[in-house]
């Protein structure tokens, strides 16, 4: 899999690393323009929540049905969700603001 374009400078440096990172909630940056993005959080919002589903009910319909099957396509689920969080779309984010020395917040 090839380096994917990075949505602000457009050009092809964001890493899978970098991917995968991304889909678990980190921040990654272009290695050019030292853009700051992440995976698009609502489509993040809804891939944990079916990844969440997918564990609870698999897993109890394997512990409730005594099930091996259910075991088994729990891990699939879940193996197959953590690849298309690899597809998910990037969204810039803003710099992160540069905190001043000369600003302090203890109480005089």
């Amino acid at each position: 899999m090839s380096n994917v374009e990075c949505p602000r400078c457009g050009k092809e440096t964001i890493t899978l690393k970098q991917r995968f990172q991304a889909g678990k909630w980190i921040d990654i940056y272009c290695s050019e323009c030292g853009g700051r993005m992440c995976a698009q959080p609502i489509v993040m919002s809804i891939m944990y929540f079916v990844l969440t589903w997918n564990i609870l009910f698999f897993g109890f319909m394997a512990v409730y049905e005594s099930s091996w099957a259910y075991g088994v396509a729990m891990v699939i689920g879940w193996a197959m969700l953590e690849f298309f969080i690899l597809y998910m779309p990037l969204t810039k984010l803003r710099p992160l603001k540069q905190k001043d020395p000369s600003e302090s917040t203890s109480i005089k």
